[in-house]
């Protein structure tokens, strides 16, 4: 598996490298391996958008920052979080986010139904307001670069001003890891997440 970079293995980096990939094997590995999805590959090479970061480290190692900082401080429910996400994914069409996202979408207790009509760009059939909610001012912000007055007010009163302003700041940082995916031409896994295909 590879995509426009070579896929650096962990005997080959230098010592800024491979403190990082420490840190990410440490830090996505774990949720990986309890959601359902692939970050490293039989040969020891990172996997998604991971690899990429190993190319510039002492960026890469702020961007998992961030990544830790969302996990820890968000306030958005579990669920919402994944509506967010795989809005973003899907309408970059980011083929590693979807397949990564639809794992850790189910872990979060979305229905199969939800999470393949957001991977298709569908709008799904929500069973909360909140979800919906979270769904429509992420396509209006990353479709039309800006959101809808009444959808605005729709989310402050779902949220708060904490939660909306954790919901930008968690789509800026989807935004940024699907232009990894996509630029680096980053492929997903054969297999799909929860499935038996090797």
């Amino acid at each position: 598996m590879s995509g426009r970079l070579p896929q650096l293995r962990p005997e080959g980096l230098n010592d800024a490298q491979r403190a990082l990939y420490d840190a990410l094997v440490a830090s996505f590995g774990p949720w990986a391996d309890t959601s359902g999805f692939e970050v490293v590959a039989p040969d020891g090479s990172l996997l998604g958008p991971l690899n990429p970061l190993l190319f510039s480290p002492t960026l890469g190692a702020a961007q998992v920052a961030v990544f830790g900082a969302d996990r820890a401080g968000t306030s958005l429910p579990p669920r919402v979080h994944e509506v967010v996400i795989l809005t973003v994914g899907a309408a970059w069409g980011s083929d590693y986010e979807l397949y990564a996202h639809r794992a850790v979408g189910r872990q979060a207790g979305l229905s199969d139904d939800v999470i393949e009509a957001l991977v298709d760009g569908r709008p799904p059939d929500f069973r909360n307001d909140q979800e919906a909610t979270a769904h429509a001012f992420t396509r209006q912000l990353v479709g039309d670069h800006r959101v809808e007055a009444e959808t605005y007010a729709r989310a402050q009163q779902a949220f708060g001003p904490k939660g909306v302003v954790d919901m930008v700041l968690l789509i800026g940082l989807y935004l940024a890891t699907c232009s990894l995916i996509n630029a680096f031409e980053v492929p997903a896994p054969d297999s799909t997440p929860g499935s038996d295909t090797p």
